[in-house]
């Protein structure tokens, strides 16, 4: 008796070892990353475009100039990812409409400020880019506030497939015994390219997609703020070395990135069916094959029905694929040609409701704000700060503020690639009423806390990051011509430049 409690307390000590190294573990990298971020943070700076009267070239332009965004430095080795809290660099590309002024802004690391800049300069050299003042201190919410309405969504690419298990030749089921599904994201939206801009047409016959955008952002008024949001990252860092892969085969629990999904996609496409385990094997005329499967007592073989030992697919022949499959496949590998970049987009609606009004009408009108992009996949929302269809989910009407609120926070503090905390929707239901005379920093405290210790072998994942490539991020955002005609986008008449370095002293 005496050996199995000793036996049992060295599993208890053991198991309590573990925990603690465990709990040890997830508060040093929740340190360590944030202590990375506050620094980091410090550093960036907010670049403003001041557009020229006329712009001739196509948004190729900015494809080009864009690549100056993805980095992936610092990620080396793994005492900087372990120790030093290193995480991979992030910009932004932001168009804000403040009091129906448009403005057009990149944020990054003030390392990076002469290589954008000299990028944007190289291919629009009637531009102005010049530092600002960060416009979200312009108005602020809080859940407690009374004069500021805010609504706002992030977006996310809406396509998805279904995944095959190869070892059963058939879909990985959910839960509920449904297909499993996963998002596509590498079939593409609508781009520049499919409105024909690559082409640079004279500006009376452009269609520029992102010309509605605009003109909504600039048709609001008095004490009304509209913005937009673009955070991107280099999707090359996610190659489960540096970083883990995004995606996350929730039966499988394995980390694909980008390419790895398309592969299996486009493999599938290609099965015209399976053979399955234990399945009879056919000879050419139709027959089953016969294999020795024992011997009887004087050594003579036995025969029987020959099986297959594993479960294979059957792969259709080039003729057999469908045009529909050749044009997706198509379409996939055109994506994957070029940079890709993680990102995540969210609008912002604000109005300061002591000198002007809060809009209803802007909600439609940001929730078709992507609708040109329309392609193979499309982009439509995925979060808003009211996800409650029935009014006693919004208990006491303590929870839209709530949610709200955290879309504001993170839009200001340009957050979302590195969550430290899981979204658990149990807990958010009672915090929403014990922490609402408390801020939103201690109740991220209090969240960070929970996590740690009764969650410490969980590894949050982003869950509104999605991939673009730079054609599909420069359809999104880039500098237009003459073609957006709002007449509240400022546009200079000439840019500065300097004097050249060659005249007489």
């Amino acid at each position: 008796m005496q050996l199995l409690i000793d036996i049992a307390l060295s599993l208890i000590y053991f198991c309590l070892f573990l925990l603690l190294c465990a709990w040890a573990w997830r508060f040093w990298m929740m340190y360590i990353n944030q202590k990375y971020l506050n620094k980091t943070n410090q550093e960036y700076v907010m670049l403003e475009i001041k557009l020229p009267r006329e712009i001739f070239k196509s948004p190729y332009a900015t494809e080009a100039a864009l690549a100056s965004l993805l980095q992936s430095g610092g990620m080396s080795t793994w005492h900087a990812r372990l120790f030093q809290g290193n995480l991979p660099m992030y910009s932004s590309l932001e168009i804000a409409s403040i009091e129906g002024v448009v403005h057009f802004y990149i944020r990054t690391q003030g390392k990076f400020r002469s290589l954008v800049e000299s990028n944007f300069y190289a291919q629009y050299p009637g531009i102005e880019i010049v530092e600002a003042d960060d416009y979200t201190n312009l108005i602020r919410y809080h859940h407690l506030t009374k004069n500021v309405n805010c609504w706002g969504e992030t977006y996310g690419l809406q396509k998805s497939w279904t995944p095959t298990d190869e070892d059963k030749g058939e879909a990985y089921k959910d839960k509920k015994g449904d297909d499993y599904k996963m998002k596509a994201d590498f079939l593409p939206i609508k781009t520049y390219v499919d409105y024909g801009l690559d082409k640079d047409p004279k500006e009376e016959f452009k269609i520029d997609p992102i010309t509605p955008l605009l003109e909504m952002m600039g048709s609001i008024g008095k004490g009304e703020y509209l913005w937009y949001q673009i955070i991107l990252q280099d999707e090359s860092v996610y190659d489960g070395k540096k970083m883990p892969k995004i995606y996350v085969n929730e039966i499988t629990h394995e980390h694909l990135s980008l390419a790895d999904m398309a592969k299996e996609y486009k493999k599938q496409k290609k099965v015209a069916g399976w053979i399955k385990k234990g399945e009879k094997v056919y000879d050419d005329e139709g027959d089953v094959k016969q294999k020795q499967i024992d011997k009887d007592a004087e050594g003579k073989p036995i025969y029987g029905d020959a099986v297959h030992q594993k479960t294979k697919p059957i792969s259709k022949k080039e003729v057999d694929v469908s045009a529909e499959d050749k044009d997706l496949i198509e379409a996939v590998n055109k994506k994957l040609s070029k940079p890709l970049a993680n990102v995540i987009i969210r609008m912002l609606y604000l109005a300061n409701t002591d000198v002007g009004k809060f809009n209803v009408g802007n909600i439609q009108n940001i929730l078709s704000s992507h609708k040109p992009f329309i392609g193979i996949n499309s982009i439509g929302f995925k979060k808003t700060t009211d996800p409650y269809d029935f009014k006693w989910e919004n208990f006491r009407g303590r929870r839209v503020p709530w949610r709200t609120e955290e879309m504001f926070e993170a839009y200001v503090e340009r957050e979302g690639f590195y969550p430290h905390i899981e979204s658990r929707k149990s807990l958010d239901a009672w915090e929403d009423s014990i922490f609402w005379e408390s801020s939103m920093k201690t109740r991220k405290l209090w969240r960070m806390m929970y996590e740690g210790f009764f969650h410490p072998f969980s590894h949050p994942q982003a869950d509104e990051v999605f991939t673009l490539n730079l054609e599909e991020l420069a359809t999104l955002w880039h500098l237009p011509g003459a073609v957006a005609t709002t007449p509240t986008l400022p546009r200079i008449d000439s840019a500065k430049g300097v004097a050249p370095v060659n005249l007489p002293q």
